[in-house]
């Protein structure tokens, strides 16, 4: 199989996200773009999806204008999450043997570069 059939890109892309609360996590960048509003980090702390390397959208690209690769932050991240179909979890489960029943979005709220 190659990709994900068409259904399931349209529910993950429609998904109803909500909002879970503000955390505050240590890491530093391992990637800044820009142009998609998108910065990925490396987290010391696990977050509530288990990943320690995060893709935080970033909706005041200001806040990207004095960002170092490298170097260690504390960011301030808004969490949410959205359920997904029993369709979705089924397929998941049969097509890929990988047990999802949510998923997760995170926004880059303020960071702060550590001393």
């Amino acid at each position: 199989m190659v990709g994900f059939p068409s259904w399931v890109a349209e529910e993950i892309s429609r998904a109803e996200f909500t909002y879970l609360g503000t955390v505050k996590y240590t890491g530093f960048p391992l990637d800044i773009d820009s142009a998609n509003r998108r910065v990925d980090v490396q987290l010391y702390e696990r977050p509530p999806d288990g990943r320690y390397i995060a893709a935080l959208d970033v909706l005041d690209t200001a806040l990207l204008n004095d960002v170092e690769k490298g170097q260690i932050y504390i960011f301030t991240i808004k969490v949410y999450e959205a359920l997904l179909s029993e369709k979705l979890k089924k397929f998941l489960s049969d097509e890929y043997g990988v047990s999802i029943n949510k998923i997760y979005k995170s926004e880059l709220d303020s960071l702060e570069k550590m001393e």
